[in-house]
Formats: C-alpha cells, structure tokens, sequence
C-alpha cells in the first residue's frame, strides 16, 4: 500500500501539483518522457492558435474567440508548469526557486482556470442567448466582465494552497481536507454550472426554434452559430474533465484503492494528453481559421511546385543552348 501511495503521489505531481515528496524529486519514470513532447505540442499549438486570431482583424472582431484565446494561454501556461516540473524530476533535482505552496498554488490556479474558463463560456452564453435583446449581455464590456470572474474565481479557489502545505512541501502529508477541496472547487463546481447553464440554453434554443420562422434568417443564423460554439465548449470540457478526473479520485482514493503502476502511468499522461487534444479541437472546430490554414498552406505548396517548374525550365533551356 506505502508503494501505491508513493506511485499516486508522484503521478499526481505532476498534474496537479498536490504529491508526495518521496518519488516525485528524485525519480523520473517513463510518463516524464511521454509527457514532454505532448506538452511542447501543446504550447507550440496554442501560442499558434493565438497569434493568428490576434494578427487576422477577421477573427479578432469575433468576440467568442477571446474565450477559446483565454483557453489557448492557460493550457500553455499549465503545459509550462508541468514542463518545468517534468525536467526537474528527469533531472533528478529537488531544488526549487519557487516555495512549495505557491508552486501548489500556482499549478492549482491554472488548473481551476482552464475548468472555470468553460464555465465562464456556458456563462456567456446563457446571458447572450435567453437575454438577447438586452445589448449589454453580447457588448466586449460583458466578455471582459466574464473573463475577468473567472480569472477571480480561479484564484480564490487555489488561495488554501498558500495557506497550508500541500504535498508538495517538504515534509508535510498534506491537509487532509485537500484532495476533497480541489475535487469540488476545482471539478464538481465549474461542471455543474457548465451542465446546468448549457442544458437551459439548449432547452431555450429548442424552444424559440419553433418561433424562428417569425424572427427571420438573422436569428436563425445567430441560434445555429451559439449552438455551434456551445457544443464545441462541452466537448473540449468534456475531454479536458476525461484527463483529469482519474487523477483526483486517485487521489482522495490513495488510502483505500490499489492502483497499479502501470495505471499510474496511464493517469498521469492522461491531462497533457487531453489538452493537446483540447488545442487541436479549438484549431479544428473552428471553420474560418481551418480554412485560412489550409489555403495559406496550399498557397506555400502552390509556390514551391511553381518555383521548382520554373527551376526545370531553366535547367533545360541552358542544357538546349549549350548542345
């Protein structure tokens, strides 16, 4: 059982940074090494995503993808985080510049955020869609409003990890109240206002369906794009919660379940894994971005078959003139 524990606690360490210092600093095991690569994609694909959103005047306008930009920098800030936590333990360093309850804190902010950022996103919606005539709930003033309560939301919530020692702190066994803390603040709150807010906005949207014939092709248009984007946050939120979920039940769990290694290993590849997967489905799901992608890469492909034609054709001409 001592070993079971160790296992869960070095796995949790790495993704959600409430671990048992055994294992964790000294050890590095073959999850660090998958976890590295997922986690450079992650951060390359998200940082990609967001330039071209910023610098293309097209999709800067689009106020909902201010929301999936938001998503996009917590998953490379997180990704950062368990980067760095990643080539420590690889390194076999136990060092830190950081004191160990911000370090928790920090990695249980980030993590809140990416959950609490869907939430902020059913949020939206909801007051957009069942109060659209109301112009404040659709205005850049109501985004900035719901971006900036999740950013306050994911901070209060990880305020304990700067008050007690987590297990990241040398020495310590953790607060016993933790594990239950990060699972409620952290997953229970965030999904049932993501369930509850979308299943009033899906029923709303079924209603007024039948009213649509009256509003016109505006509205029409307006409902089909909110539906479009509501169910694209509910899979990358349902995806993101697939990944991390294990690893909080593993841990509050950890006294009384045997997991073995192997399943371990597989919990703590699961959240890097699932928001690489996030990032690609954001890049994805969205249309215009999609086909500014693939045009701007079959405009390059266009060019190097134009230019290497045009490189054959003076090869030949000069092989013509010298025979």
């Amino acid at each position: 059982m001592s070993n079971n524990s160790s296992n869960v606690s070095n796995s949790t360490s790495a993704s959600s940074g409430q671990t048992g210092n055994s294992g964790s600093s000294s050890q590095s095991s073959l999850p660090d090494y998958i976890e590295i690569p997922l986690l450079c994609l992650t951060i390359i694909f998200a940082i990609i995503y967001t330039i071209i959103i910023l610098i293309r005047p097209t999709f800067r306008v689009n106020k909902l993808n201010w929301f999936t930009i938001n998503l996009c920098l917590m998953s490379a800030l997180l990704s950062v985080i368990m980067l760095l936590m990643s080539i420590i333990r690889i390194m076999g360093s136990s060092a830190s510049s950081l004191p160990c309850r911000l370090q928790g804190f920090l990695m249980n902010m980030t993590t809140c955020q990416l959950m609490y950022s869907h939430a902020v996103i059913a949020i939206s919606r909801f007051l957009a869609v069942v109060y659209a005539s109301k112009h404040f709930f659709r205005s850049t003033l109501c985004l900035l409003a719901c971006l900036s309560f999740g950013w306050l939301a994911s901070i209060l919530a990880a305020v304990p990890y700067l008050i007690v020692d987590s297990f990241l702190c040398s020495g310590s066994t953790g607060a016993t109240f933790l594990p239950y803390y990060t699972l409620v603040a952290t997953l229970i709150i965030p999904a049932t206002i993501v369930l509850l807010l979308n299943i009033r906005i899906f029923w709303f949207v079924y209603q007024s369906s039948r009213r649509v014939h009256t509003e016109g092709a505006g509205a029409n248009v307006s409902h089909a794009r909110d539906m479009h984007l509501l169910k694209t946050m509910i899979v990358t939120f349902s995806v993101f919660v697939s990944g991390w979920i294990p690893l909080f039940l593993t841990q509050i769990f950890s006294q009384s379940l045997s997991v073995s290694t192997i399943a371990n290993e597989i919990f703590q590849v699961l959240p890097p894994l699932s928001m690489l997967i996030d990032v690609i489905l954001l890049i994805y799901i969205n249309q215009p971005l999609r086909l500014f992608l693939l045009q701007l890469i079959m405009k390059r492909n266009r060019a190097h078959i134009q230019n290497t034609i045009t490189a054959k054709g003076k090869t030949n001409a000069n092989t013509g003139k010298k025979h």
